[in-house]
């Protein structure tokens, strides 16, 4: 019987794996139709910016707060331990202009995707990234109390919340069917950065506070961690 038992499992697994490749394939979904439905419903040309802020608005909102939670999670780790007294960082000049080179580029990059997201690929995550990017490449080549102090300064971390609080509004107006110029919905026509209703300012809103929280957490890491 114990000779047995791996032969009627293995049996068993054949037959569940394989079961599924015996049943016909349902009817292929019409791609045309569903395409054209999301470019009535966005009226924008990157339609991964209708299905994320549009058709799957509350998708996005769960996102967005569980980022948020994120951030929130490593303040309270940080919370009760000591700082670094010093923050090594890069010292050869070569490095640090290519790293403060490629943060002013990622810093354009961001700003494009944020502002043209909706017109061609990027949005306000890739945006997010592409700022918080920027922000640890100034980190490494040896900005970091800088980006502290500028942190500091202009209260980063109000911002961060007033971004999540005007996206989590604007989402509702959108989910409620308001649009920004009244029944006629936005001011610019198809293909214009003014053009899909709330998604242009959405993903202004997502770019901002990814960047912001990616700075935060970055920011922490570096203050009780170092970079080396």
């Amino acid at each position: 019987m114990s000779r047995l038992r791996p032969i009627v499992y293995g049996a068993a697994a054949l037959v569940l794996c394989g079961a599924p490749l015996l049943l016909a394939l349902p009817a292929p979904p019409d791609l045309e139709g569903i395409l054209a439905e999301l470019l009535e419903q966005g009226r924008v040309p990157n339609l991964v910016s209708t299905v994320i802020l549009h058709t799957r608005l509350y998708d996005t909102i769960a996102e967005v707060v569980v980022f948020t939670l994120a951030s929130i999670g490593v303040r309270w780790i940080f919370s009760g331990e000591p700082q670094q007294r010093r923050v090594l960082a890069l010292d050869d000049a070569p490095s640090v202009v290519l790293c403060q080179l490629g943060a002013t580029m990622c810093a354009l990059v961001a700003v494009e995707l944020a502002l043209r997201g909706h017109l061609s690929p990027g949005g306000g995550f890739a945006a997010g990234v592409a700022g918080g990017t920027a922000i640890g490449l100034l980190l490494i080549s040896g900005s970091a109390r800088l980006t502290d102090r500028l942190y500091r300064r202009y209260r980063a971390d109000l911002w961060e919340k007033g971004a999540v609080v005007a996206f989590l509004f604007v989402a509702w107006l959108s989910l409620e069917g308001v649009l920004p110029g009244g029944a006629a919905g936005s001011g610019g026509g198809f293909g214009a950065i003014a053009s899909g209703g709330w998604i242009p300012l959405l993903n202004v809103l997502v770019a901002l506070k990814v960047t912001l929280g990616s700075w935060a957490m970055v920011q922490l890491l570096v203050r009780y961690r170092g970079l080396f």
